[in-house]
């Protein structure tokens, strides 16, 4: 049981579990055929939905990742054990809110996996949809600024969403979507011929809060580690010039 703790908590095998999410995540490039639906439905139903053929390298990839995400954990909890006397608390720190980080970016994709919703495509003006709830969300009109080539430069849609606590109004344009209950309504695009449509996509992401809160974490302990190393630096540096002036005057 010691040499397999030792093998889990070992920086070798964390460096080989990357290089493998790397190999197969390029496998699966390749593999993914045209028109596979991966992209749009959540993570997990295109899993237990398509062929095994097709989706064999996104086990492995999956599998590899729960190592990993394993050998941090116990990574950190050695380095704890190991370090928590010595140095200054930010130096041991900051690579576990990293590794904190790191494991909460994981932990949204697996939350947004299976939770996730995905859905849309067109919607003439004038047309409706209803949410998993029963409301019903109605595009009362779509506007369109069409350039001198014919294609659209600036358009946006105006929306009625009857819900069970009443009716509420709202837009959404590019870059601008409309949410509702964690959903999210984009417009993507629109077409003006034969009849105003647009393209629209319904996304629910329920690890979009906790893929934020990992990222921010990750960043602020690389910046921690950069300026204390810079730091380290500096004074290494300050303390050699008083050696090298004595030597010289010697």
């Amino acid at each position: 049981m010691r040499k397999l703790y030792e093998f889990l908590t070992s920086l070798d095998l964390g460096i080989w579990l990357v290089t493998g999410v790397m190999l197969f995540i390029g496998i699966g490039s390749f593999v993914a055929k045209e028109g596979s639906a991966i992209n749009d439905v959540p993570l997990f139903i295109w899993l237990t939905q398509a062929p095994p053929a097709e989706t064999w390298w996104l086990w492995v990839t999956v599998a590899i990742l729960a190592l990993l995400a394993l050998n941090t954990v116990l990574c950190s909890i050695e380095s704890l054990r190991a370090k928590w006397q010595r140095g200054s608390f930010l130096i041991r720190i900051a690579p576990q809110v990293m590794h904190l980080g790191f494991l909460l970016i994981v932990l949204a994709h697996l939350f947004s996996a299976y939770g996730g919703f995905k859905d849309g495509g067109p919607l003439p003006e004038g047309g409706a949809f209803n949410f998993p709830d029963g409301s019903r969300l109605e595009l009362v009109r779509l506007d369109a600024r069409i350039g001198p080539m014919g294609m659209p430069l600036d358009f946006s849609g105006s929306l009625r969403h009857l819900t069970p606590g009443g009716v509420i109004t709202g837009t959404f344009s590019p870059n601008h979507p409309y949410f509702y209950q964690g959903f999210g309504v984009y417009l993507k695009n629109v077409e003006i011929m034969p009849a105003k449509t647009a393209l629209v996509e319904i996304h629910r992401e329920p690890g979009a809060g906790v893929a934020l809160a990992g990222a921010l974490l990750f960043t602020v302990a690389n910046l921690m580690l950069i300026w204390l190393r810079r730091g380290r630096r500096a004074g290494s540096a300050n303390e050699k010039a008083p050696e090298e002036l004595q030597t010289s005057e010697a």
